[in-house]
């Protein structure tokens, strides 16, 4: 017998954060940029006129910026005092307010920007909020070479987020055995370079755009690990890969891309393995059922209307089912204990 799931009914609260989440999220990034949130964990707690006084704005504007994160939550008002939400005070403790900040750069500059067209996307299947963003190109990773704002936004987002993701890669999977590891679309090297530091037997190839190269070698450099870490230049889906392989690593890269061209990059990975050789996939997985997680459900509009157009957070059973069609004699699903929906899958050659 099929297990009813429970309705979780929705408050008009909901409805209206729903119907203003742009105004909410305004707030928020306003917050963010003019490090109104810093101050407060800084100071502890500010009255209005020293909000003011310490963010350059007037009297006005200050008051309506704390009016709206009050009522969001995201500070708090005790007496006239205003100091910074327990959510937000832990961000701060756990070392994670400078990933959180990044998110919101991202959101403001470039997600918000193109997720304006996400129902010409979905009808037209392709992203159409592309056309937003300067430059040539089919996908938006291409475009931001042609933005060196928005490309160093899109870059310290994926560095500090990588160096929020990987001591999880690093916690569940042991990487002991493998000598040879293909880091494919690894960018400027961030993964690359925390495994090769955690397991100093390890040389990695990290493989991606001739363009990435110049900043991907000289952040190689600087971590003293030119010896272990090479890199290839290859477009993943024009050339093959190399071959003799202990391990592939497709670290947030799947999600971008189609069915049809995740297929085609787990084909290419399996055929650069050697015998008894695994590919290891490591991104946001949303659940089987596709009810959530919430955060994956929205980062699926930017990879819809923005990115490439055809990729999204996808359920485990999509990575099960590529990777046993290609030949994988067997997956595992590893999953992550954090706030962001990670989650491992390894299949085995």
């Amino acid at each position: 017998m099929k297990k009813q799931v429970k309705e979780k009914k929705l408050s008009q609260s909901d409805l209206i954060l729903y119907l203003h989440a742009s105004a909410a999220f305004q707030l928020l990034n306003a917050g963010v940029e003019l490090k109104l949130f810093e101050l407060l964990h800084q100071k502890k707690t500010q009255t209005v006129p020293d909000i003011a006084n310490a963010l350059k704005l007037k009297l006005q504007s200050a008051r309506c910026l704390v009016f709206g994160l009050v009522a969001l939550r995201l500070i708090k008002n005790v007496n006239n005092l205003y100091q910074n939400g327990s959510i937000i005070e832990r961000l701060f403790n756990e070392g994670e307010w400078k990933l959180f900040k990044s998110m919101v750069l991202l959101q403001s500059n470039i997600m918000y920007i193109g997720q304006i067209d996400f129902v010409k996307s979905l009808q037209q299947s392709r992203n159409v909020g592309l056309q937003r963003f300067a430059g040539t190109g089919n996908t938006l990773y291409q475009r931001l070479g042609q933005s060196p704002k928005l490309q160093k936004i899109f870059k310290d987002f994926m560095e500090v987020y990588s160096e929020f993701a990987n001591p999880h890669l690093l916690r569940h999977v042991n990487f002991s055995q493998d000598h040879f590891v293909l880091d494919v679309g690894g960018g400027s090297g961030t993964n690359a370079i925390a495994l090769a530091k955690h397991y100093p037997n390890s040389s990695v190839i990290l493989l991606d755009l001739p363009g990435v190269a110049s900043v991907a070698k000289k952040k190689i450099e600087q971590h003293g690990l030119s010896d272990k870490i090479k890199f290839y230049p290859a477009d993943m889906f024009k050339q093959q890969f190399p071959k003799n392989q202990d391990c592939v690593l497709l670290i947030h890269q799947l999600v971008i891309w189609s069915s049809e061209g995740n297929i085609i990059l787990l084909r290419k990975a399996y055929e650069s393995l050697k015998k008894n050789g695994r590919v290891i996939i490591f991104n946001s997985i949303a659940d089987d059922s596709e009810n959530g997680p919430l955060m994956a459900a929205l980062d699926t509009v930017y990879f819809r209307s923005i990115a490439a157009g055809n990729g999204m957070i996808y359920p485990w059973k999509d990575y099960e089912k590529w990777l046993h069609k290609i030949g994988f004699k067997r997956v595992e699903r590893i999953r992550c204990k954090s706030w962001t929906p990670h989650g491992i899958i390894v299949g085995y050659k």
